[in-house]
C-alpha cells in the first residue's frame, strides 16, 4: 500500500467514526407550551393526558408510578403561569431532541420542572419529565373540611 492509498484509508476511517451533533440556542414556542400542558395535566391529576405525550422508550407502569409523588410535591390544583428559565434544541446522529426548563412559583414554593422532548416520526413525545420543589415559605393551610 503505498502513502496515497493509506491517507485515503485514514481519511474514510476518520469521516466513518464521526458523530454529528450540533446544539440551537432556539426556542420553540409550541414546544414550551406542550411542556406548560404537560404540567397543567399533572397539576389537574389528568394521568391519561401525560401518557398519552410519552415516548415509546418510557415505560408506562413505571412513569404511573411516579405520579402520585410528583403531584404530593407540587401540593396545589392550579398551576401559575411559568417562567421560561432554559431551552435547547439539539441535532444529532441519534435524533432531534429539545429540552425546556420552566419555574411555576407558588406561594410557598418554586417548582423547577425540566421537559425533555424526543422526535418519533413526525410527532415531539415527552422522553423526560423532571420536578424539583424549592420550598420559599410556610406551606399553604389546608383548606376546612
Amino acid at each position: 500500500m503505498d502513502l496515497k492509498q493509506f491517507a485515503g484509508l485514514l481519511a474514510a476511517a476518520a469521516l466513518a467514526s464521526c458523530n454529528f451533533n450540533a446544539t440551537l440556542p432556539k426556542s420553540d414556542p409550541a414546544l414550551n407550551a406542550e411542556a406548560k400542558a404537560t404540567f397543567a395535566d399533572l397539576v389537574a391529576g389528568r394521568e391519561a393526558a401525560i401518557l398519552a405525550r410519552l415516548s415509546s422508550a418510557n415505560k408506562t407502569a413505571d412513569v404511573r408510578a411516579q405520579i402520585p409523588m410528583l403531584r404530593n410535591m407540587i401540593g396545589h390544583d392550579t398551576a401559575p403561569e411559568p417562567t421560561v428559565t432554559g431551552y435547547q434544541s439539539m441535532t444529532s446522529t441519534s435524533g432531534r431532541f429539545y429540552v425546556v426548563g420552566q419555574d411555576y412559583t407558588y406561594p410557598d414554593r418554586v417548582a423547577h420542572v425540566q421537559t425533555n422532548f424526543v422526535k418519533e416520526g413526525d410527532a415531539w413525545k415527552v422522553a423526560g419529565f423532571n420536578v424539583n420543589v424549592t420550598m420559599t415559605g410556610a406551606p399553604a393551610k389546608a383548606p376546612a373540611a
